[in-house]
């Protein structure tokens, strides 16, 4: 029997398991399947993170036959993406409730041309510049536009962490937003001129959202209290219950008595501290969530909190020490990601079929560096790891046959995630690239593959990456280089020619700028020269910010790694 024998209801249910790339391709192969394309089949359309972002794939003839059943449009990362591109489409997207155009050329400043009368849900970068759109009146007119269409759920990404507190300050007159995201994205910067700011903003911010979210990652702002924590600060804790992480290498929170029962005890690193009020007097790292709900319109049940501890689980892994044979769980839920140590044998000793999964040479029940006298191996024929599908290595010595075995054993592993600290020896890092080497024609699955470590040899570990055709987002990192060598970029190039599906490639190379303007640019030329102008391809000497592409390779909104 072949597809068009089918019951017309299957048909409907196979069309609708495919992804956009197979929607399309299966809706352009024959106009006799056509028929089988109902207005359920294009109402969701992600463009987001995928070898078809582009402006192009809009053109496509199943997006232009069905546009105006489009209800929901990701197009968060998409390369060529403007507000022009997209006027040209608004007009036809006369169902369109849901709108992501983050980390696009697409800004605040944009939304009355690209906003549809029907958008309930937006996520957009916020002004480019502040500053300037409150001279010339941006501001107002998008601040008139939000009070007019009552959005349901706002996501803005805020560029500059001197704006932290704008957002709040430019809806404040917004009423009824069910959800309101902030993700404070570039926090690179050098932030003691930013933030050595002294007058005291103590205006409140109107409580007009059910639940607030507030996230900051990298957040350079040595020896900064909490009273730096603008926008924050400035809520009136009376109406709300908050939760506060924050997270370098010890996990910090602060919540109000209501969440108190949400967090395990059994981790050592772990502090919580119960306060009505966020404090103003403690040291502000890195990585940092912020939640708050309106007490006013939130019921905070049994249904509220079986809730929040499903979305708050894989903020954490369970840490389990493997030689004392102790389990060390954060949040008071159970999950499916485990960071173990000591891991000699890990696969034999699992009593439980975990999806993520992180290994390292680190023990927090000791707090000490585990080292081992000889490489971790893997036994073929294993159930325990049968569900993987996201792995980081932290520091730990491979087998040679280590990842032909992962990826025999892992049907469904997608995400490598590799740090490895060589310190002078080349035996650490020589068994991941051995180990990858011999296991090309095993990795049908993997798509997404990071490298940090020191002193890469880029020649050969593209060498190796050109091999895995199924590859669609690279991020390599070299956080210190002390060898002299030229960077060859021959691989590179064949790399870009072979992985097809690939739309992201990050290099961080600690490189003299003349040496990155010679790695960087036979990757943008053969791009250009493949007609791929939806790869993201960025080469500099010290990653900047959050994007759309990072986040498969971390399962923590706080970027948790070990």
């Amino acid at each position: 029997m072949n597809f068009l024998e089918l019951p017309l209801e299957i048909c409907g249910l196979i069309i609708e398991y495919l992804d956009v790339i197979s929607k399309i391709n299966f809706y352009n192969a024959s106009k006799s399947l056509r028929p089988f394309f109902t207005p359920c089949h294009v109402k969701g359309l992600n463009l987001s993170r995928s070898r078809i972002a582009t402006v192009k794939t809009l053109q496509e003839e199943l997006c232009l036959h069905w546009i105006h059943f489009i209800q929901d449009l990701n197009l968060s990362g998409v390369q060529d993406l403007t507000s022009d591109c997209l006027k040209l489409y608004i007009h036809r997207l006369s169902s369109l409730k849901t709108l992501d155009v983050t980390f696009t050329s697409i800004f605040l400043s944009d939304i009355t041309e690209i906003c549809p009368s029907t958008l309930k849900n937006i996520s957009i970068n916020f002004f480019k510049n502040t500053r300037k759109c409150k001279e010339d009146g941006k501001w107002e007119t998008c601040e008139n536009l939000f009070k007019e269409k009552e959005f349901a759920s706002i996501h803005f990404i805020v560029f500059e962490l001197h704006d932290r507190e704008c957002p709040l300050k430019f809806l404040k007159n917004v009423p009824n937003i069910r959800e309101l995201k902030i993700t404070i994205a570039d926090n690179y910067e050098d932030c003691t001129d930013i933030l050595n700011d002294t007058e005291v903003d103590d205006e409140m911010i109107d409580i007009n959202f059910a639940k607030l979210s507030y996230f900051i990652r990298d957040c350079r702002v040595t020896h900064k209290t909490s009273h730096y924590l603008k926008g924050i600060r400035n809520l009136d804790f009376a109406q709300i219950e908050y939760i506060f992480i924050m997270y370098l290498e010890r996990i910090q929170v602060y919540v109000s008595p209501v969440f108190m029962t949400l967090f395990h005890d059994t981790c050592s690193d772990l502090h919580v501290k119960v306060c009505p009020v966020l404090p103003q007097d403690f040291m502000l790292d890195l990585n940092i969530v912020f939640k708050a709900w309106n007490k006013t319109v939130t019921n905070f049940n049994h249904e509220f909190f079986a809730g929040l501890l499903r979305d708050l689980k894989d903020y954490f892994p369970t840490y389990i020490c493997m030689s004392g044979k102790v389990n060390m769980r954060v949040m008071n839920v159970a999950n499916d990601w485990y960071c173990i140590d000591s891991c000699n044998d890990f696969e034999q000793n699992l009593e439980f079929l975990p999806s993520k999964l992180t290994l390292t040479d680190f023990c927090r029940k000791s707090g000490s560096v585990l080292r081992r006298s000889r490489p971790i191996s893997l036994l073929p024929g294993l159930v325990s790891l049968s569900k993987l599908n996201f792995l980081r290595l932290s520091n730990v010595w491979i087998k040679d046959n280590f990842f032909s075995t992962l990826f025999s054993e892992c049907p469904q592993l997608q995400t490598l995630d590799i740090y490895v600290e060589r310190r002078g020896k080349l035996s650490t890092f020589r068994s991941y690239t051995n180990s990858l080497a011999r296991s090309v024609h095993v990795a049908k699955s993997l798509k997404n593959i990071k490298l940090t470590s020191e002193d890469i040899d880029y020649a050969e570990l593209f060498g190796i990456l050109c091999n895995f055709h199924n590859l669609e987002n690279i991020h390599i990192c070299e956080y210190e280089r002390n060898v002299n060598d030229i960077v060859a970029s021959d691989n590179i190039v064949i790399f870009i020619k072979n992985c097809i599906n690939l739309y992201s490639l990050f290099i961080e190379a600690d490189l003299p700028s003349e040496e990155l303007t010679i790695l960087i640019a036979p990757l943008r030329e053969t791009a250009q020269k493949l007609d791929r102008h939806y790869l993201c391809i960025e080469v500099c000497d010290c990653y900047r910010g959050w994007n759309p592409f990072v986040d498969v390779f971390n399962p923590s909104p706080l970027h948790i790694l070990d």
